[in-house]
């Protein structure tokens, strides 16, 4: 048997390392240093989060805000389109007449706030 092909610091060689050609070690030592950073401020995030969960706590709770509104602007829109649609519809005889007993409804209820 032979032994692993291992590096100082315990650490086996990935399959992906470029064995000769510069450009593709260059572009590897990037990427790799690239992943280290990446995985240097996901812990560094993960600290700051847990040294500060009043932070945590607020940006949540913006980012629940953010939705809400957004679902509620989003949903206005949408039910705006819809009613715009349906009053060409009006005329029609057999819609016409549930599409004007829907509006006569709508304007019972704005008049009544």
């Amino acid at each position: 048997m032979s032994k692993p092909n291992v590096k100082k610091g315990g650490k086996s060689p990935s399959p992906a390392t470029p064995q000769h050609d510069p450009i593709e070690e260059k572009y590897y030592n990037k990427l790799a240093w690239l992943a280290d950073r990446t995985e240097k401020s996901r812990i560094a995030d993960f600290i700051e989060n847990y040294q500060k969960p009043g932070r945590v706590i607020w940006i949540n709770m913006l980012a629940g805000v953010s939705r809400g509104v957004g679902l509620t602007i989003g949903t206005a829109i949408i039910i705006f389109i819809a009613v715009y649609i349906l009053s060409f519809f009006v005329s029609m005889p057999l819609v016409g007449k549930y599409i004007a007993q829907l509006l006569d409804w709508v304007n019972t209820f704005k008049h009544t706030k």
